[in-house]
């Protein structure tokens, strides 16, 4: 065995000249969970855990990585400011392989990982990446990073297409084609990545249990995770501090019946989405 393949061997991972190998084993999580739908509330209550390393944020701040490689890939936000949040609609854009630096923005995120003080005392760094956009992204993640896992999350569509046009005016049958995008995608998702789990956004507050217990399976170094705790989120009603809570009623019932007229006559062209993730039709 040559010296590149004994150290690849060894560290799992490829060598590169100049590159010191981890002085402590390494993965990658990255969360794949479309705006809206409850990312930051699963990232928040993972980047407590011991060994879990998160982007260094200021208390209950929301942050993701791709802020810190503007220059390395597209971000929505760059590439149409107005319709950030139904960002499908550039999908062209952000599938694109070839607008990805993938050693740089590697470089990038090690290096602010690395400022998070639990990657000196982490017995395993599990370093911790939610980009919305990554639903897009997940075949690259999982090229790009050896040891890479990833948890796929979606949310009944109703709340998310109410969410989204609350949030941007945007009229609900684009919301509501993002969301089935979105879903198509996790689908494919789910069925290519080799270290993978689903949850749903309503399994947080109804099932923590069951979430804890799938999250263990696949991170086990993740043991101190507590799902329960007390969480600063940007709800339907403002901003407060308290346990995952299940708002899709409350969003839901902000619909009239034109609006699920319309977001209906959207999701009726995608039954298999529907019922693959478990999801009713509301009529009203």
């Amino acid at each position: 065995m040559g010296l590149f393949s004994a150290i690849k061997h060894v560290f799992g991972g490829s060598a590169s000249a100049g590159k010191a190998p981890p002085d402590r084993p390494e993965k990658y999580l990255f969360i794949i969970c479309m705006n809206n739908s409850g990312s930051t509330l699963l990232e928040r209550v993972l980047r407590d855990c011991r060994n879990a390393i998160a982007f260094p944020a200021a208390p209950d701040a929301q942050t993701n990585g791709q802020q810190f490689v503007r220059d390395y890939m597209p971000i929505p936000g760059r590439i149409d400011k107005k319709f950030r949040r139904i960002w499908t609609e550039h999908a062209d854009i952000l599938e694109d392989e070839t607008r990805y630096n993938w050693p740089m923005i590697k470089k990038q995120w090690r290096i602010r990982w690395s400022r998070n003080p639990k990657f000196q005392t982490a017995s395993t760094r599990v370093f911790l990446e939610k980009s919305p956009p990554n639903v897009l992204r997940a075949p690259m993640l999982q090229k790009s990073f050896d040891q890479s896992f990833f948890i796929i999350m979606q949310r009944n569509p109703y709340a998310v297409a109410e969410g989204i046009r609350r949030r941007t005016s945007l009229p609900l049958d684009r919301c509501t084609r993002h969301w089935i995008k979105c879903a198509r995608k996790q689908m494919k998702n789910e069925s290519e990545l080799r270290r993978v789990i689903r949850l749903n956004y309503e399994d947080l507050s109804e099932r923590s249990d069951f979430c804890r217990e799938q999250i263990l399976k696949l991170i086990p170094e993740l043991d101190d995770l507590d799902i329960r705790k007390e969480i600063a989120v940007q709800a339907v009603d403002g901003r407060v501090r308290q346990p995952i809570v299940n708002y899709n009623q409350k969003q839901i019932a902000l619909l009239s019946s034109e609006d699920f007229s319309e977001i209906n006559a959207e999701l009726d062209l995608a039954p298999e989405v529907m019922s693959h993730f478990g999801y009713e039709y509301i009529r009203e």
